[in-house]
């Protein structure tokens, strides 16, 4: 049985757009996530410094409680259409944009 599922979106921004990106997200995103079960865990910023001749990645680390929430989530968002549109904005500011899915996976007693 699988527990709770993460949402791991990494968004390569091209540099000077990183405010657009973040404003993108919080005005046109967050909400809607939050809606269709998402819970939104943690965000991160690799470099760990602003860039303005090179891209930075936005990573942002999402969750929901089991694979039920999980296809609600993608039945959700597959019958707004504003979500392709949403990302399509985003990916204008974007060199690169990765979603991935991923569940607790412990290790093996190989593995230790």
């Amino acid at each position: 049985m699988v527990g709770k599922i993460h949402v791991l979106d990494e968004l390569t921004v091209e540099p000077r757009n990183l405010a657009g990106v973040r404003q993108l997200m919080a005005e046109g995103y967050m909400a809607g996530a939050a809606e269709r079960g998402m819970t939104l865990e943690q965000t991160w910023l690799t470099p760990p410094i602003e860039l303005f001749d090179q891209p930075n990645t936005l990573v942002y680390l999402w969750s929901v409680p089991d694979a039920a929430a999980w296809w609600a989530m993608r039945g959700a968002a597959g019958r707004d259409p504003g979500i392709a549109e949403f990302w399509a904005e985003v990916d204008a500011l974007c060199v690169e944009r990765q979603r991935r899915f991923l569940v607790d996976h412990p290790p093996s007693e190989e593995e230790r």
